[in-house]
């Protein structure tokens, strides 16, 4: 299953994402991940996070069983091979989205 999605960050940017199945291999794709739950016709974002696409990088497991345990079912993948873009990405997409868990899930946003 994969679909166009459009996300924007708070700089009011839109980032298209790429909407994978979870036994895709998109752990290899170089970007910027973002786990959500559908919540009515939009999405409840946990978290967004860079990663390298990097053999082996088990990291990329452990960020998606910790959103899973937030309540993601669903990855939304956007390519990009620059580092630097990937990072101001993120951080743009974190600071518009106002995801569940920052820097991980292993640190949930803490309630206002």
């Amino acid at each position: 299953m994969s679909g166009a999605v459009n996300f924007c960050g708070y700089s009011g940017g839109s980032f298209q994402f790429t909407k994978v199945g979870e036994d895709s291999d998109w752990v290899r794709a170089p970007g910027i991940v973002l786990f959500a739950a559908p919540e009515g016709r939009s999405w409840r974002i946990i978290s967004v996070a860079a990663q390298s696409g990097a053999e082996g990088d088990v990291g990329a497991f452990w960020r998606w069983r910790e959103a899973r345990r937030y309540g993601a079912t669903t990855v939304f993948i956007r390519r990009e091979r620059d580092s630097a873009r990937r990072q101001m990405a993120v951080a743009d997409l974190n600071a518009g989205l106002d995801p569940v868990c920052v820097a991980g899930c292993e640190q949930p946003r803490m309630a206002a």
